[in-house]
């Protein structure tokens, strides 16, 4: 946990000192960061089927020690239990049929549902709005909620399909996030 507030608070500094001044921008800046640290063995398991796992800007990625993928996403908007976020999610596998990609994006969390939600696109084939993760063992405060994440049921055959892949599972337990709103 002590590693996923580590990058939590490096994105917010970073954001903080990137952030332009004008009223204009200042509205469209981040208000927090939702941190995610994805299980070793599930980093292993992707990487194994090459399946490569990233944020894509403002989110971002990167690989802490000892080797877990971990993802940041800007918070951009807080309404109620539902958190809105920038930037995607973007998955990509390569097989027998050649690069395919999975891009997700417009990230909602409610934290009272315990969902998170995107759109996902299929090799630029728009697919719809999924609840792509379930976040159990929820706890709030009043500026952070920690979960763990799994993938949602009827995800992993959507994602399997559209990569070309048999990697995912429903109901995965992929790792635990937190989400640090100001």
């Amino acid at each position: 946990m002590k590693k996923i507030i580590g990058i939590v608070a490096s994105v917010a500094l970073a954001g903080a000192l990137v952030a332009p001044a004008t009223t204009a921008v200042a509205a469209e800046r981040a208000i927090g960061v939702t941190a995610i640290e994805i299980n070793l063995s599930v980093t292993e398991a992707l990487l194994k089927a090459n399946v490569y796992v990233n944020g894509e800007d403002p989110g971002w990625s990167s690989i802490v020690t000892p080797g877990k993928l971990a993802l940041a996403f800007p918070v951009s908007g807080v309404n109620k239990a539902k958190i809105s976020h920038k930037g995607s999610l973007f998955l990509s596998h390569y097989g027998p049929m050649g690069w395919r990609t999975v891009v997700i994006d417009n990230l909602v969390a409610d934290v009272d549902k315990g969902t998170l939600k995107g759109r996902v696109y299929a090799t630029d084939t728009d697919l719809g709005t999924y609840t792509i993760f379930t976040l159990t063992n929820v706890k709030s405060g009043t500026s952070q909620t920690t979960y763990t994440i799994k993938l949602a049921s009827g995800v992993a055959g959507v994602l399997n399909s559209a990569l070309g892949t048999h990697v995912f599972s429903d109901g995965m337990r992929l790792g635990s996030g937190v989400t640090l709103v100001s």
